[in-house]
């Protein structure tokens, strides 16, 4: 199977930090970045999927319901990689 495109698991960390947060300043405390990246971030993935994630409250951010389905697709996915990986640099050290 061929795949033609690139995928930037950044993007998705980022977003699952503002999902959790549901603040992008929180998202940017907890990963102890600058809000202007997570912010970055964020779009550069609207971008990339076509269209709005998230939309901006004065409580915090509301996620729309693509957001919603993308982050129960995701957050196991992305636990389960960050977790094999770790394990491998354990095992190669």
């Amino acid at each position: 199977m061929k795949i033609d495109f690139t995928v930037n698991l950044n993007l998705y960390k980022y977003f699952l930090a503002v999902m959790e947060a549901r603040s992008v300043s929180q998202a940017a405390n907890k990963l102890r970045v600058s809000q202007p990246t997570v912010s970055y971030n964020i779009h550069v993935l609207q971008r990339e999927l076509g269209e709005q994630l998230f939309t901006v409250e004065r409580e915090g951010v509301v996620p729309s319901p693509r957001a919603w389905n993308l982050y129960r697709q995701i957050k196991p996915l992305y636990l389960a990689l960050v977790q094999r990986i770790a394990e491998f640099m354990q095992q190669h050290n």
